[in-house]
Formats: C-alpha cells, sequence, structure tokens
C-alpha cells in the first residue's frame, strides 16, 4: 500500500500546520465536487499553500485522499471508549462505540466524501483498497479487537468478532443514512 509521502520521504520534517491544512482543504474539495475532478492545483489553491508544498507532502492524488480517510477515521477511533473502560458494561461500551460512529458518519463532510465514492471506488481497485485500509477496516478491526475481548471474558458469545463488527458498523451506517434523510424532510418542510 502506498503511503503519504510525508511517511515515505526523506529530508527536513514537514510542517505538521500546513499537513492539517492540505487534508482540511482537501476534505471540503472532496465534499464538494466529484473526486476526480479535485486537482491537487485546486487543494493548494484552498490550502493556502503552492503545488509543490502538497506534492512535498503528498505523493499524488491518492496518498492526499487516503490521508482525508484517515483523518475522518482517527476522529471516530477518538471516540471509541479508552481501554480503561472495559470496567464498563458491555452494553455501555459498545453504546459509546455506535455513537462515536454515528457523530462521524453522519457529519456532512463524511457525508459528502462517501455520497462521491461508489463511481470513483467502483473503477478504481487501488484507490477503494486504500480507502478501506484507512477507514472502514481499520474501523472494523478495533470493533472486532473489542469484541474478542469481551468475547473472551464471557461477556457475550460470538462466533465471528469480525461479522459482528461487520454487522454494527452496517448497523450504524443505516441509521445514519436514515438520520440525514430525516434531516432532508425536515429541511424541506
Amino acid at each position: 500500500m502506498h503511503k503519504c509521502s510525508s511517511e515515505s520521504r526523506i529530508g527536513r520534517p514537514k510542517d505538521a500546520a500546513k499537513h492539517t491544512s492540505i487534508v482540511e482543504a482537501a476534505t471540503r474539495l472532496f465534499v464538494g465536487q466529484r473526486y476526480d475532478t479535485v486537482t491537487m492545483e485546486a487543494v493548494a489553491a484552498e490550502a493556502g499553500v503552492s503545488k509543490m508544498t502538497v506534492y512535498n507532502h503528498f505523493s499524488d492524488k491518492e496518498a492526499l485522499f487516503e490521508a482525508v480517510v484517515r483523518d475522518v477515521s482517527d476522529r471516530m477511533l477518538r471516540g471509541l471508549p479508552p481501554a480503561a473502560a472495559e470496567n464498563l458494561p458491555l452494553r455501555e461500551r459498545l453504546s459509546t462505540i455506535g455513537a462515536a460512529f454515528l457523530k462521524i458518519i453522519v457529519n456532512v463532510h463524511v457525508a459528502g466524501v462517501a455520497h462521491a465514492l461508489p463511481t470513483v471506488l467502483h473503477d478504481d481497485l487501488l484507490l477503494r483498497t486504500r480507502f478501506y485500509d484507512a477507514g472502514p477496516g481499520r474501523t472494523r478491526t478495533v470493533l472486532a479487537g473489542i469484541i474478542s475481548e469481551a468475547a473472551a471474558r464471557d461477556e457475550l458469545i460470538v462466533d465471528s468478532p469480525e461479522l459482528a463488527a461487520q454487522d454494527l458498523m452496517s448497523l450504524g451506517r443505516g441509521s445514519a443514512g436514515a438520520h440525514r434523510l430525516r434531516s432532508c424532510e425536515a429541511g424541506n418542510r
């Protein structure tokens, strides 16, 4: 898998503020436009940096998109209960996880990026793999680990923690879709 150039290139350290600015600008553009219409030049202009600066941080648009997805995933994973929460009942831990997941996927930026994905991901296997590994795959792995640990403590019986994690994520996406539809309906009244 390709990595962001800021992780793979040698040389002087990259400016963290510029890196963040570029990722935030790219997020805004990916939300507002189709993936294939977003250019590195447009990201540079939106971030207020040069095109060379964007390329110093990210080797290509795919690496930049992966960084956007990873940023969203990081925010989601930060919302998960800390390891110390293992003392809480499983129901509370899963509720906290579900709330964190929903908070992220109903976010307008996440919803906008996700809306543009099906066509792009259908046509580009490498990008689809990078998207999954940086976002949903990471979340599923963490969630499966929590479920597996709970099963090891006899808090629940589950045949496949991975499948249970996928099912919970699917339920969350369905709830998020219903929430977005209700929000749209309320706005049209």
